[in-house]
């Protein structure tokens, strides 16, 4: 579990300074900027930002089109679109590309921080674009990006959900259990009720009416949940 990491390319220096000293100030991990496509590509091959702020002109002939493009190649993050025109063109040539913001020049930090929330809000919610191996999740004010193999069960209360992590750390979401198991690969993951939600992957002992998971954590469970469990559990080989 860590902050997410944010990765920006943007080829004039002092707006790309200020961006990065605004993020800080959010809270966010920032990378140093890149200025231009080809250390954008190197960037996101070697530091793997958890969401990029891109500026569509980059003042070479590969702009951050291209460079959204080749990040949607290899990995599928969150991406934000900056420029300076809105203009017609512009947006039609960044759509293919599916950005999760557009934020046009100058903006404030509040403008910003919206963006990035609307990025990670949408990014979350197309299942299509999603990396399976982690989720985002935002605990308090911060992002944190958390790997699924380290999440062992969720309980919910009411408008919130606490995931509890293997090490035995909690964190706590504003959020339904819905909206946390759409977030989820349902393949490694079963609701035993409407207010828990177990990893299939830490199920050590199953029986008819009782489940273990590791750390001698257990809940009781009906028939008809025994069935799906052995069923995932048979079809994922966890025991």
């Amino acid at each position: 579990m860590s902050k997410i990491v944010i990765g920006v390319v943007e080829n004039e220096m002092i707006i790309a300074d200020t961006i990065c000293i605004t993020l800080k100030k959010l809270g966010y991990n920032v990378l140093p900027p890149a200025p231009n496509y080809t250390k954008a590509i190197a960037m996101i091959e070697n530091s793997k930002p958890d969401l990029l702020l891109l500026d569509i002109n980059l003042g070479g002939i590969k702009d951050g089109i291209d460079v959204a493009k080749y990040s949607r190649s290899i990995n599928n993050i969150p991406i934000i679109f900056l420029t300076a025109n809105s203009d017609l063109t512009t947006i039609e040539r960044a759509k293919p590309v599916k950005p999760n913001a557009y934020l046009v020049k100058p903006f404030s930090k509040e403008d910003l921080y919206a963006a990035i929330e609307i990025a990670i809000s949408n990014y979350e919610a197309d299942r299509s674009l999603k990396n399976t191996n982690y989720i985002l999740v935002k605990a308090g004010y911060d992002y944190v990006k958390l790997k699924l193999n380290d999440l062992m069960y969720l309980t919910s209360d009411h408008n919130y959900v606490k995931l509890h992590l293997i090490d035995g750390k909690e964190i706590s979401c504003r959020a339904t259990m819905q909206e946390m198991y759409e977030k989820l690969n349902s393949t490694n993951f079963e609701r035993l009720g409407r207010s828990i939600t177990i990893s299939i992957k830490n199920i050590v002992k199953l029986e008819t009416n009782k489940v273990w998971l590791t750390g001698d954590k257990e809940f009781n469970i009906n028939k008809q949940i025994h069935e799906m469990l052995l069923e995932k559990i048979t079809t994922s080989e966890v025991l």
